[in-house]
């Protein structure tokens, strides 16, 4: 396994992770989340893969940045990146607000490399509305939300953990997950929060020309019309659902998923 930081500008170091050779696979957590989070992709799937995952900036190792806490930036941070290792004719792969920034880098910069996207249980919105209905946050979710952040930031966290799974996970797990989590001082983490939960990117998807397998869990609480939309309005687009599965489907059922990912990348070609 190679762990190494680079410099995306502006003293924006980040970090990342990489094993594996032959076509690459480039990984992006969600919010709070970091590379380590796909510990079980690196396992399996760097046999057949380059398989890459970085930390955005305020997470895990990377720069700690008090200003643009933003999904923009992490998009061009993103782009910068992918030009610094050279990469060509990758797939993306977004889990939760990851998602979000993939779609922001397309809109920012086009394909720009990306032959194809994974999305990991990622609606165009977070916000509850009359297009997404079923949308996770309100405004009196998103207050509480912010001020927990910023009070008590373990003790909320050990109640979202849970939320992201199925099944709850086990101590042991509770504990990594919680460490890598809480890496960012609470204020980042909460600029973080508010700036992923008011973006929408449901109207720049019609004609998405990037094919796009959205990936959700039967038990999600993630809306199943959200993800529905994806791939109703992507050019090429498809919807599979992993039974048995919450937010955190490729750690629960990490088998499946990364055999997903062989299949996909076998039907581009």
């Amino acid at each position: 396994m190679k762990a190494a930081t680079v410099d995306v500008g502006n003293g924006v170091r980040l970090y990342y992770e990489e094993r594996g050779e032959g076509p690459a696979l480039l990984f992006v957590h969600g919010m709070w989340g970091t590379c380590r989070f796909f510990h079980k992709q690196f396992e399996e799937l760097s046999a057949r893969f380059r398989v890459i995952a970085l930390d955005l900036r305020g997470h895990g190792r990377s720069s700690m940045t008090l200003e643009d806490q933003t999904v923009p930036a992490y998009a061009r941070d993103l782009h910068a990146f992918v030009n610094l290792l050279g990469l060509r004719d990758f797939i993306g792969i977004g889990w939760s607000m990851g998602a979000l920034v993939w779609w922001d880098y397309y809109l920012q910069f086009g394909v720009a490399g990306l032959r194809a996207l994974i999305d990991i249980d990622q609606p165009p919105s977070d916000w509850r509305s009359p297009e997404i209905p079923g949308g996770l946050l309100t405004l009196d979710a998103l207050r509480d939300w912010h001020y927990r952040l910023q009070t008590d930031r373990n003790g909320f966290m050990r109640e979202v953990i849970p939320m992201m799974f199925a099944r709850p996970p086990d101590e042991a797990d509770m504990a990594w997950m919680l460490d890598e989590m809480t890496r960012a001082p609470a204020v980042i983490a909460a600029a973080e929060m508010v700036d992923q939960s008011l973006r929408e990117y449901q109207h720049m998807l019609f004609g998405y020309p990037v094919p796009t397998l959205a990936c959700t869990g039967a038990h999600s609480a993630q809306p199943r019309a959200g993800m529905q939309m994806i791939v109703d309005r992507v050019r090429q687009g498809r919807l599979q659902v992993f039974e048995g599965c919450g937010h955190c489907l490729f750690l629960e059922d990490a088998t499946a998923f990364n055999r997903s990912v062989v299949e996909f990348a076998a039907e581009l070609g």
